[in-house]
């Protein structure tokens, strides 16, 4: 068994997504874990064409496309029903995750905890490039969620979160969209899943376009908080 499934979805990254591959697998061979990258490509840019060809260049590389219609959640769905490693997480495509935190995040799995949850709004972060209404909107949300789950984390909607494999392979996730890393967090707590959350480094990314849409994805997000305050996932 892999020790780390690391997963990262892709939408229309052709000019990106050599870099990110390049730079995930180096920066992981280098500390020497046992690991697999799972690329969950949603593109009609030519990135799954680039995507398959690397899958030729690295052993631990592996490439699929996602489900239809499209959506995130999908895709780290997807990834999680392929990952072979003892830690699976989620990573961004535009790199705005650290690579030393998915680190900080194994030490933490490996102590015991079944999850680790990163902050981007606890003292020791590092964000950068973040566009002030989203901020401002996201910290607003995440503080309503705390109250009304009673949750130990800031930053709880955000994607970037490790899990111990067991805890999303004895979860029906239902979550298209982004708001899956909520669904996760919150049926895994309440099942008596142990977590911890550090502050992490956030940047906002440098060239493209952000596939995150505050216009879609809000009504999803409260959508899933209703359902999960009155157990309906």
């Amino acid at each position: 068994m892999k020790e780390l499934s690391l997963i990262i979805p892709f939408k229309n990254e052709n000019e990106y997504v050599k870099t990110v591959i390049g730079t995930v697998h180096k920066y992981l061979t280098k500390k020497g874990i046992d690991f697999e990258i799972i690329a969950v490509d949603d593109s009609t840019d030519g990135t799954w064409e680039i995507l398959k060809g690397m899958q030729r260049k690295y052993s631990d590389f592996r490439a699929v496309q996602g489900w239809k219609p499209a959506g995130y959640g999908k895709a780290i769905r997807k990834g999680f029903s392929l990952a072979r490693g003892k830690i699976v997480v989620p990573f961004n495509g535009d790199m705005c995750d650290s690579l030393d935190d998915v680190m900080k995040y194994v030490k933490i799995i490996n102590s015991g905890y079944d999850m680790a949850f990163g902050s981007r709004y606890v003292p020791g972060a590092k964000v950068t490039n973040y566009p002030r209404f989203k901020k401002v909107f996201s910290m607003m949300t995440n503080f309503f969620i705390m109250a009304a789950f009673r949750v130990r984390c800031s930053d709880i909607t955000q994607s970037f979160k490790a899990y111990r494999r067991e805890v999303v392979e004895k979860m029906d996730l239902v979550s298209d969209g982004y708001e899956i890393s909520l669904e996760i967090a919150i049926r895994a707590i309440r099942k008596g899943y142990k977590y911890k959350t550090i502050p992490i480094s956030w940047m906002g990314r440098k060239s493209g376009v952000s596939k995150m849409n505050l216009k879609k994805s809000a009504p999803l997000y409260f959508n899933t908080v209703m359902r999960l305050l009155f157990n309906k996932i």
